[in-house]
């Protein structure tokens, strides 16, 4: 009851005033910039870190009906593997607003490699750059994926 009170689609049903409507602009525009803030400090702390290649293992793809703002998404998800001193298995997941874009990013990540930067004191801590990962499967999903429909 309280997500569906929350969700952007009541919440946009709710307001009253200009007022209220630049407050919520405000908010979301805060809120974005902290996102994009966050994620380029987190590649501009790991930047010095080095990289081992890692191994795509297990994609799992689940539909995630009515998200926060009522729209469903597909929420793709994998394990890699990567090698410094010894094996690290780690995992990633990122959303997809459509099936065909999860069917794209599933076919651009199977059996690829990708860049994991880890921790020199503790190389157990590897992150992977959103940038990196996008870039492996985008171009995957954009010349086999884009404008075709599913059929049911």
């Amino acid at each position: 009851m309280l997500l569906t009170a929350l969700s952007l689609p009541s919440l946009l049903l709710r307001i009253r005033s200009w007022w209220e409507a630049a407050v919520i602009a405000g908010f979301l525009a805060l809120l974005v910039l902290v996102l994009t803030c966050w994620e380029k400090w987190r590649k501009y702390r790991t930047k010095g870190w080095p990289t081992s290649p890692g191994t795509v293992a297990y994609i799992h793809v689940r539909k995630v009906d009515g998200g926060l703002n009522g729209v469903d998404y597909w929420k793709l998800s994998f394990d890699y593997t990567y090698q410094v001193q010894q094996e690290h298995t780690s995992s990633y997941s990122f959303n997809c607003a459509t099936e065909n874009m999860a069917d794209g990013a599933t076919a651009g990540l199977t059996d690829k490699t990708v860049s994991v930067h880890y921790k020199p004191s503790d190389e157990n801590k590897g992150i992977l750059w959103e940038d990196e990962v996008w870039d492996i499967w985008w171009d995957t999903y954009w010349r086999e994926y884009k404008g075709k429909t599913k059929s049911a």
